[in-house]
């Protein structure tokens, strides 16, 4: 559905980007990658940017992926783990689970990406927090 507001098009974009959280019991243990998804729309407010949790917290990957099927016109789902490191739940767990869900979603290519703190520049911005925090 193509619908417009003052010539702006408010048809999703068919590319959702998924910053996928651990969970906790807590809900505001969330807030960080609710500030995080802020700053990226703030970047770029074409980028679709989701939040999903492996547990505890809603929406987990399942609950996402059927959402945005039932919306229609999603194409593309990348999922970026925001972990510091890969233990088992990314090794092992996560990409039998994407794999599962590939299966229940076939129109719609759901990509797993590396883990954030995987990434130099992560890994560069947590050295300076870290120099910041000892005072130098």
């Amino acid at each position: 559905m193509n619908r417009t507001r003052r010539g702006m098009d408010l048809t999703p974009p068919p590319h959702v980007l998924t910053l996928l959280g651990h969970g906790a019991r807590d809900p505001a243990w969330a807030d960080v990658l609710r500030a995080v998804r802020a700053k990226i729309r703030a970047r770029d407010s074409a980028c679709r940017v989701e939040l999903a949790f492996l547990e505890y917290l809603s929406p987990n990957l399942e609950a996402l992926l059927a959402t945005l099927q039932a919306e229609g016109g999603v194409t593309r789902v990348l999922i970026l783990p925001m972990f510091i490191a890969a233990g088992g739940h990314l090794k092992r767990d996560l990409p039998a689970r994407v794999a599962r869900l590939q299966a229940q979603f076939p129109q719609i290519h759901i990509e797993l990406a590396a883990a954030i703190g995987l990434s130099d520049v992560v890994q560069d911005a947590m050295g300076e927090a870290a120099l910041r925090a000892f005072g130098t």
